[in-house]
C-alpha cells in the first residue's frame, strides 16, 4: 500500500478518535452539568428577595426604601437583579427602589414558550400593579433590553409610569443585521458550553475559594446551562417586537437616555452611526426627551454609577409635583 495511502488511514483513524472522544466528554459534561443543576434545585436556597406570583410566572423582586415616586431597575441582556445592587442600595435612601430577574434568570421561574417582549412587558405591568410594591406610578430604569421593555411599557401602559430613564438602551429598531448575527452566534456557542458544563467548570476553577454552598449558588446564577440557554431565548425573543401601533404615538412623559459610544468590529463603522442615531431618536419620541452622552462601556450602571444614580434623583425631582394623590401622573 502507498505510504499516501497509510497516512490518510491514520489520519482518518485519528479525527475519528478525536470526534469519538469530544462526544463522550459532551456527554459526560453534560450529565455533570444536569447533576450540578440538580444539587442547587435540591438545596432550596432562600432568594434574597421576594417571590410574587405575576400571571403564571414566579418573580424575584427585591425591593428597598420606601418613598413615592418609587423607582423600578429593568436589567438587560442576560442579566438578573443583582446587576443593580450598588445603584439600587444607593438610590434606596431617597425613595422606594425594586429590582426583579425575568423568568428563567437569577430566582424567578422559567417561561414556557418564546421569552417575547410582549411578554415581558406583560411582567412589568404585573410588578407594577402588585400589591405593596409601589405607592403611585413609579420611574423605569431600564438597560439595554431592559431599556426597550420599559419603552414599551410606557407606551402601552403610560398611566403606570411616571417617568423614563434609559441606559445605554437597545432601541426598537433593534441590533443592526451584522451585529445580530454576530451576537447570535456567540450566544449559541455559549449555550452549547453551558450545556456540557465547560461553563461552570471554568467558573470553579476561577473561583477555588468558593465553599460547596456558593459554588452551587453563584454557578448557577453566573455559569449554568439554564442560564446560558435563557440568555439565547431572551436575544431571539427580542426580534420579536410589540405592535408598531405603540411606535407611533409620541411619548408624553419625561425620558432621559444615558447613551455610551458604540464600539464596532472594523467595517461595520456605518451600522455603529446607524444604531447611534437610533439608540438617541427614543429620547427624542418624547415631548420631553434628553440625550446625555456619558464616556463609558455599554454597562453604565457598573462602570459609573454615580452617572445613572444623578439621572434618577433629577427625573424624581421632575416627576414628583406631577404625581397625583392617586398615583398617576398628572397632566
Amino acid at each position: 500500500m502507498p505510504r499516501w495511502k497509510k497516512a490518510m488511514r491514520w489520519v482518518g483513524r485519528g479525527l475519528i478518535l478525536s470526534l469519538a472522544a469530544t462526544l463522550i466528554g459532551a456527554a459526560l459534561g453534560s450529565r455533570w452539568e444536569r447533576s450540578e443543576h440538580n444539587a442547587f434545585l435540591d438545596a432550596q436556597y432562600a432568594p434574597p428577595g421576594e417571590i410574587i406570583n405575576v400571571g403564571a410566572q414566579d418573580i424575584h423582586v427585591v425591593a428597598q426604601g420606601t418613598g413615592s415616586p418609587g423607582v423600578l431597575l429593568i436589567s438587560g441582556l442576560g442579566n438578573d437583579s443583582r446587576i443593580w445592587s450598588e445603584v439600587q442600595s444607593r438610590l434606596a435612601d431617597s425613595t422606594r427602589v425594586v429590582s426583579y430577574d425575568r423568568p428563567g434568570l437569577g430566582w424567578s421561574s422559567a417561561r414556557e414558550g418564546t421569552l417575547t417582549i410582549d411578554a415581558a412587558v406583560e411582567d412589568v405591568r404585573g410588578i407594577l400593579s402588585s400589591p405593596g410594591l409601589f405607592e403611585g406610578a413609579p420611574v423605569l430604569v431600564g438597560h439595554s433590553l431592559g431599556g426597550l421593555i420599559a419603552w414599551h411599557v410606557a407606551r402601552k401602559y403610560p398611566t403606570l409610569v411616571s417617568g423614563l430613564v434609559l441606559v445605554d438602551s437597545t432601541p426598537p429598531d433593534g441590533l443592526p443585521a451584522v451585529i445580530d448575527v454576530m451576537s447570535g452566534i456567540g450566544l449559541r456557542l455559549a449555550s452549547w458550553s453551558g450545556a456540557i458544563g465547560l461553563d461552570r467548570r471554568n467558573y470553579y476553577r476561577a473561583n477555588p475559594q468558593l465553599t460547596r454552598d456558593q459554588q452551587l449558588r453563584r454557578g448557577h446564577l453566573n455559569a449554568s446551562a439554564s442560564l446560558a440557554r435563557e440568555v439565547l431565548r431572551e436575544l431571539q425573543g427580542t426580534r420579536l417586537s410589540p405592535a408598531r401601533i405603540f411606535e407611533e404615538s409620541v411619548l408624553a412623559l419625561p425620558v432621559t437616555h444615558l447613551v455610551a459610544p458604540v464600539v464596532a468590529p472594523p467595517g461595520l463603522g456605518r451600522a455603529a452611526v446607524a444604531f447611534d442615531a437610533a439608540k438617541r431618536r427614543m429620547a427624542e419620541a418624547s415631548t420631553r426627551g434628553r440625550v446625555v452622552d456619558v464616556e463609558t462601556g455599554h454597562y453604565i450602571h457598573v462602570e459609573d454609577p454615580d452617572a445613572v444614580i444623578s439621572e434618577v434623583l433629577d427625573m424624581l425631582q421632575v416627576v414628583r409635583p406631577e404625581v397625583t394623590d392617586e398615583g398617576q401622573p398628572g397632566g
